[in-house]
């Protein structure tokens, strides 16, 4: 049973290739953060970058952004850039890989 389940996760680890695939779509993403009826954060990105926790660290980075200030798209905009490479450092460290 044990050896299945490393099997498993040995198997849906991504190649380097995926990698770097998924580092170039989460390039080219951005987010739109809005609220709900009951003043909840929302967040919609403009594509996946094929991983959702990847995803959603995004969501978190940009709704920190809004809470700290960002005004519009743009300062949003600016503020995700610079959490970018951090996030996808993280991601890739967590798959056991350097940055």
């Amino acid at each position: 049973m044990i050896a299945l389940a490393l099997l498993a996760l040995v198997q849906t680890a991504p190649t380097e290739d995926e990698i770097v695939v998924i580092g170039r779509r989460f390039a080219a993403l951005s987010a739109t953060i809005g609220r709900d009826a009951r003043g909840s954060y929302t967040c919609g990105l403009s594509g996946t970058s094929g991983n959702v926790r990847l995803d959603g660290a995004l969501c978190k980075a940009a709704t920190k952004c809004v809470r700290k200030g960002a005004a519009d798209s743009a300062q949003v905009a600016a503020c995700i850039d610079k959490r970018k490479p951090a996030l996808l450092a993280a991601f890739r460290r967590s798959l056991g890989r350097k940055p």
